[in-house]
């Protein structure tokens, strides 16, 4: 597992540093002639009309109740999808890097691991507490924190490179990704 993570970290490694040797881009001051500025002269507003008051005749009807929809229920088991990368606690989507990562939690402690196009046999993982800690075939591991449907990959074992992946419908809006402009500016 270690030679295919480092492979990912090598890869994202060279990602972030093509992203942040890009040339930005400039944008230029509109120095034509200013235009003239035509003065307007705000309409008087008039006076609402009071509407007309009609006596109850029977009970009011009570509003409906909203439906309040059900938070969706995940297993630890099931297909992840890449979602994210954070590295040096900037985090970037992995769409924005065109990566492409799943992984498969089998029940029973089996499972997959792809990135792009090679894919590694789990062959052991096991939940505790918040913590599913993960054998690859190569007989390296990782562990990562598990909630809601998401599951935080610790790459290198000390936060430096995390990478994320979720199940289908679990929320994300908690995670604040950057542009690759602003992991660039935030480099230099």
């Amino acid at each position: 597992m270690k030679r295919f993570l480092q492979c990912i970290f090598t890869v994202l490694l060279t990602i972030s540093t093509v992203a942040c040797s890009q040339p930005t881009a400039t944008t230029q001051t509109d120095t034509s002639t200013p235009q003239p500025t035509m003065e307007v002269t705000p309409e008087p507003t008039k006076a609402p009309t009071p509407e007309p008051t009609i006596a109850p005749t029977s009970e009011p009807t009570p509003e409906p109740t909203p439906e309040i929809a059900e938070a969706p229920t995940f297993t630890d088991e099931g297909y992840y999808e890449l979602f994210g990368v954070m590295n040096t606690g900037m985090l970037v989507a992995s769409s924005d890097l065109e990566l492409h990562s799943n992984i498969t939690l089998k029940e029973g402690g089996g499972g997959s691991m792809s990135y792009e196009e090679q894919t590694m046999d789990i062959t052991k993982w096991e939940r505790k507490d918040d913590t599913v800690s993960i054998t690859m075939t190569d007989g390296g591991t990782a562990n990562a924190v598990i909630h809601d449907g998401i599951l935080e990959l610790d790459i290198n074992g000390d936060a430096s490179m995390i990478m994320l992946f979720a199940q289908e419908g679990a929320d994300l809006s908690e995670y604040k990704f950057l542009s690759l402009e602003e992991v660039k500016n935030q480099s230099n």
